[in-house]
Parts: structure tokens; C-alpha cells; sequence
């Protein structure tokens, strides 16, 4: 349907199987694979090679259940839903001016589609085109772990981490500043004896290994 809303705003004809017999109510209207090839051809929209896949796989999953006896695999399914949920909403923005994503984020159903795999790799593949076209500096956000944290926003567009990111001074990995500590150290000049101080920004994973390294050579050194 978000398709063919797309063909009509173009013109209301482009809908129906054979336009010359617009309008009229006995005419049939077009499919999804029709709906595709006229956008191309009518509407200068195009298509990524992967969203054509995930459109003919939802047509297939549609034509199943409503003209065969069927058996879903839900894992797959679950993916293929995932992939076009991605579709749909950007789709929808950029050719409908719809924001459907932002009723998801609403509620907890955001969440449960970050934790979907498929739908975080599509939508994030989706959000950091984005971001490259607007030319945004951007790094690998903490918490969902996609390339689509924007440095000059502060903001993941894809999770919604607004927490403020710091370099590691171990590791050098940009980590939300919840998760690190500092830590004050004093470095002594053994030849003119003048001490000065610093601070050291450490994220826990850093500090866990640490800990891990400690109560390994303990372990040794009791054994």
C-alpha cells in the first residue's frame, strides 16, 4: 500500500493494471512487482538490490498464507519482518513524509527490534548512509554497537544513546562515560626528584581485564 500511495501521488492511473481504464471500478490494480517497476520507471525511485529481496520475500510469505496451506519458519520469518520493518520506515520518510519509526520509538517495541539482529543490521546499514550523505562525524556507539553515533549530536540514531563518549586512555574505543573511572597517578622524575600528577580515564572493560590478570598471577603465585 505505502507503494502504490507513492505511484497515485505521481498520478491516481499509475495504480490500476491498465491505466486507460481510469477511473474505473471493474479495473484491477497493480501488484508489489508492478508497483516497484513503475516507481522506477514513473517516479524516479530506486531500489537497493537487498530491499527488492526482502519485498519479494514478504510477497511470498503474503501468497502463502493466503492461497496454500503453509508452515512458517519463524526464525526466518522473524528476519524477513525485521528487514522490512526497516524498509517501511524508511521508505516512508523519505517518500511519503511519514514518520512511522518515531511511534516504534515511543514504546518499548524499539527495543525489541534493535534486539532483533536482522532489523539492526538493515536499519543500520540505512542510518549510516544517512548520516555519510549529511556528511556527520560518527563512531561506533557504545551501546548498540552500530556506526551511527552522531559526534556533533551526541545522539546514536539508531538506539537513541545520548550519554557523552570519552576515549579510553588504555584501549583508545570511545565508551559512554557511565562506564569508565579516572584515575589519579603521579609520575616521579627519578633525576631532578619533581613529581607531577595526572589523571587516567580507564572503561571497565580495561578494568576488568586488569582485575582478571591480578587473580590470575595470584592464582600462580599461590599454586
Amino acid at each position: 500500500m505505502l507503494l502504490k500511495e507513492r505511484l497515485r501521488r505521481v498520478h491516481p492511473s499509475f495504480i490500476w493494471q491498465d491505466i486507460d481504464k481510469y477511473p474505473s471500478s471493474t479495473a484491477y490494480i497493480i501488484g508489489i512487482s508492478r508497483s516497484v517497476e513503475r516507481l522506477c520507471k514513473l517516479a524516479g525511485v530506486s531500489f537497493a538490490k537487498d530491499s527488492k529481496k526482502t519485498i519479494s520475500a514478504c510477497k511470498t510469505i503474503r501468497n502463502s498464507i493466503e492461497h496454500y496451506e503453509f508452515q512458517l519458519d519463524f526464525k526466518k520469518t522473524k528476519g524477513i519482518i525485521g528487514r522490512m520493518l526497516s524498509f517501511i520506515f524508511d521508505f516512508s520518510k523519505r517518500h511519503l513524509e511519514l514518520d512511522l519509526e518515531k511511534e516504534f520509538r515511543s514504546d518499548t517495541r524499539w527495543d525489541e527490534l534493535i534486539n532483533l539482529y536482522e532489523f539492526w543490521e538493515a536499519h543500520s546499514t540505512t542510518l549510516e548512509k544517512q548520516l555519510s550523505d549529511q556528511k556527520k562525524p560518527v563512531c561506533d556507539c557504545p551501546s548498540c554497537g552500530a556506526v551511527t553515533y552522531d559526534i556533533s549530536e551526541s545522539k546514536c540514531l539508531l538506539c537513541g544513546n545520548t550519554e557523552e563518549l570519552v576515549e579510553c586512555d588504555e584501549c583508545h574505543n570511545m565508551v559512554n562515560e557511565s562506564e569508565t573511572k579516572t584515575f589519579d597517578e603521579v609520575n616521579e622524575d627519578p633525576e631532578s626528584g619533581v613529581c607531577g600528577s595526572y589523571s587516567l580515564t580507564i572503561c571497565q572493560n580495561c578494568i576488568d581485564e586488569h582485575i582478571a590478570e591480578d587473580m590470575a598471577i595470584d592464582s600462580m603465585k599461590e599454586g
